[in-house]
């Protein structure tokens, strides 16, 4: 943790030093507020498919012409049904540092980064339930290497404000070294400088 911060100062010094034109945007960030996506895993009982939702956030700091890096986080949880059960979930929260290319057109800007965080996962299978009492339930929870792209599209509404959508498919192995796949769309509200 240290060293991200120590990475984050860094890097917010060497944007603010590099920084030629004063009319351009020196960093962004905000919230990514509506995130609607699709899990595609399994765990020992069943392959799990399903939609899901998440909450985020996002910091970008833009340098030179067209870089940009920053942080990057979020949580998506899966409810999904099992055999005699619909209260199972997985969930999968993560968070770490991004690297890549942005370019600013107007009231346009285009952004291609690589994700690349520590996230965790938790997964309760329910096999058996009777109203609020589980019979056989399974609870796993596993850290796990995120990786992602994001591809995004902001317009700017104001000097100070953007609004943002970003496609994003959050990749991560689950127990027993197992694929974790969450394609999801993101929306939200960027503040500017």
């Amino acid at each position: 943790m240290k060293r991200i911060l120590v990475v984050l100062v860094l890097l917010f010094i060497a944007v603010i030093g590099f920084s030629q034109d004063e009319h351009k945007s020196v960093y962004s960030g905000g919230m990514l507020i509506v995130q609607p996506g699709y899990v595609i895993t399994e765990n020992n009982h069943q392959q799990i498919k399903s939609g899901n939702l998440g909450i985020g956030g996002i910091l970008r700091f833009y340098f030179y012409e067209y870089f940009t890096a920053g942080i990057y986080g979020g949580t998506q949880k899966t409810n999904y049904n099992s055999a005699n059960s619909t209260s199972s979930y997985i969930n999968l929260g993560y968070g770490g540092p991004f690297l890549g290319f942005s370019h600013q057109n107007g009231k346009f800007r285009y952004t291609i980064s690589a994700f690349v965080g520590m996230g965790a996962i938790k997964n309760l299978h329910i096999e058996r339930q009777s109203n609020n009492l589980l019979s056989e339930a399974y609870l796993y929870k596993n850290s796990t290497l995120v990786l992602s792209p994001i591809v995004s599209l902001d317009y700017a509404l104001s000097q100070r404000l953007s609004l943002t959508f970003q496609a994003v498919c959050l990749a991560a192995k689950v127990h027993n070294d197992r694929a974790f796949y969450n394609p999801a769309l993101q929306v939200g509200i960027l503040f500017n400088r």
